[in-house]
């Protein structure tokens, strides 16, 4: 064991063994395959019509700002023209240079390369990004662009550095040309700045600048949009809910807290191996002290888990994450609950322990949510330790304020955890600098030992998503070479919506939503009432639950089958 620690005592070993454990896990998933994944075939359309035809176009059905997305994957597609592989490998590329720019801001801000070790693994452990890795949805190259932009934005406050700090600004402009949420990351640092550099008119001006910028580029981004594509019909569809009087209609006090336990949730059982390194004989000491403030947030969170979802076992918000590995399946019998997989029972057992997990690791994020806000309110620390406090605070709440109150995907949640555990070692700054008792070893190895756990499903489940999806496709694609129409196929969500999608479609209450024109033919993953199996399709899959099999069912004459309402 004193060898490990002394090879993983430095950065260079450290990003070489991250790297190492990124390029194996890239390629046991196998990211060959042309297809696409949830909302990514609108976006994939925009770099097919770059590379083949020269010529800029976003699909209506994009909601995200993406040009800078679009230029990344078309890079990744000059050498041997448009594929979804491609696109795959280059959201595999950002995923790596998002765990390299995690490394680089914890070890700004903390100076502990330890610290920013285990904190870039607990993004590794994430279940969701390797998953989101594996596509070309926008959450990873945002996250990419956001923590370099942040650990640029922490040397220049650091440093007192101003070229420093516009690399951090330049760097947040291309996040929000990605997402638009990317605001946030100008409206922290202008706050930041003020706070590091005090009430003057100077500092105030700079950090009226910065928001200013950010605004900008976003609205004159938005009229470039209207010009090239006044198509666009999803385009900022979130932002704009903000300004219609119906949104305010809605109960946006229950939503905003519905959301944020949800949040809380999945912060806490992506945080919990962290947790569990926390837990010294000092700790223990600590936590007793607290002990009835911890009684009060376990009542809490319990309290609402049976509120808001009558005791429901994670995970409790399906999207990227549901209970058999990833998703979303969005095909006609699971999306519209037509179906349910077989659980077996070792899984209820396992979700179980999740959920317990999920509880403690909420009662860990309340309890150092109260931490951070008493440090940073009462305590007299310098301007710069505010300063970085307030940047990573803000940029926190900022980001996390508009999908609080409509619409929340568990991927959105995916930057909190990294930008939580910096919150968290700044609270604890002085505790940190005393000297530190060994972790408790029955902590240690449970750490260990759900880090590898997650880590080893995470690849289980991206492998076994990638395989139905591929068996999926290329049943379509054999079907369409047989002489089937596309209008006579209901192949699920992506398929449908890369082939036909159209701005005027019109639902019927008959098929699924996804631009079904005639389901004679629909892949699902069972034979729905009113079809006969035309088609049985085994699924090679690694884990011993899930999507094990596909079915492509002939709609039988003169049925009525199912709807979907």
């Amino acid at each position: 064991m004193e060898h490990v620690y002394a090879y993983f005592s430095t950065q260079k070993n450290q990003l070489l063994f991250i790297s190492f454990i990124w390029i194996i896990s890239a390629t046991v998933i196998n990211p060959y395959g042309e297809f696409p994944f949830n909302d990514d075939w609108a976006y994939a359309q925009s770099v097919q019509s770059l590379v083949e035809k020269h010529k800029f176009f976003m699909s209506p059905w994009t909601s995200t700002n993406l040009v800078v997305q679009i230029i990344w994957g078309t890079l990744f597609c000059l050498p041997f023209g448009f594929s979804f592989t491609a696109l795959r490998i280059s959201t595999l590329a950002a995923g790596l240079f998002g765990l390299w720019g995690t490394h680089r801001l914890i070890y700004k801000v903390t100076d502990d390369s330890r610290y920013a070790f285990i904190g870039t693994l607990l993004m590794l452990a994430n279940p969701m990004y390797l998953g989101l890795s594996a596509s070309f949805m926008t959450d990873i190259p945002f996250y990419t662009l956001m923590v370099w932009s942040l650990s640029y934005m922490v040397a220049g406050l650091r440093e007192d550095k101003f070229l420093t700090l516009l690399i951090g600004i330049f760097l947040a402009a291309l996040a929000l040309l990605v997402r638009q949420l990317g605001i946030s990351l100008f409206v922290g640092f202008s706050f930041a700045y003020v706070a590091r550099k005090g009430m003057n008119w100077k500092a105030i001006s700079i950090g009226a600048i910065s928001i200013a910028a950010g605004l900008a580029i976003q609205l004159l981004y938005q009229r470039w949009l209207d010009y090239m594509m006044p198509e666009l019909i999803a385009y900022n569809v979130q932002a704009n809910n903000f300004f219609s009087k119906s949104f305010y209609e809605r109960p946006l006090v229950h939503d905003f807290f519905n959301n944020s336990f949800v949040a809380v949730m999945y912060t806490g059982v992506f945080m919990a191996p962290y947790f569990l390194l926390l837990l010294t004989k000092g700790s223990l000491a600590s936590l007793r002290k607290n002990l009835l403030q911890l009684i009060c947030l376990i009542g809490i969170v319990i309290g609402l888990w049976f509120y808001f979802f009558q005791g429901m076992l994670m995970p409790i918000w399906w999207n990227i994450l549901n209970a058999f590995g990833l998703g979303p399946m969005l095909i006609r019998d699971m999306f519209y609950r037509m179906y349910t997989l077989p659980t077996p029972g070792f899984l209820h057992i396992a979700m179980g322990l999740i959920t317990i997990g999920s509880i403690l690791g909420s009662v860990g994020v309340l309890f150092f949510l109260i931490k951070i806000i008493r440090y940073l309110s009462y305590r007299p620390i310098s301007a710069l330790q505010r300063s970085i406090g307030i940047l990573f605070l803000s940029v926190t709440a900022i980001y996390y304020l508009p999908m609080s109150l409509q619409g929340l995907f568990d991927r959105y949640l995916l930057p909190i955890p990294a930008l939580l555990l910096i919150l968290i070692y700044i609270a604890r700054t002085d505790t940190i600098q005393t000297k530190q008792a060994p972790i408790l070893s029955l902590p240690l190895y449970l750490s260990i030992s759900l880090f590898f756990i997650s880590f080893v499903y995470n690849i289980c489940t991206t492998h076994d998503y990638l395989a139905w999806n591929r068996v999926r496709w290329q049943s379509l694609n054999n079907l369409l070479k047989q002489g089937v129409k596309l209008t006579d196929i209901d192949g699920g969500f992506e398929f449908n919506g890369w082939h036909l999608y159209n701005s005027s479609y019109k639902v019927s209450s008959d098929k699924s939503f996804w631009w079904v024109h005639n389901d004679k033919y629909v892949l699902a993953a069972s034979v729905l009432p009113g079809f006969t199996l035309f088609q049985e399709l085994p699924v090679n899959t690694w884990l011993p639950y899930g999507l094990q099999k596909l079915y492509i069912g002939k709609k039988i004459d003169d049925s009525n089958p199912q709807s979907t309402q």
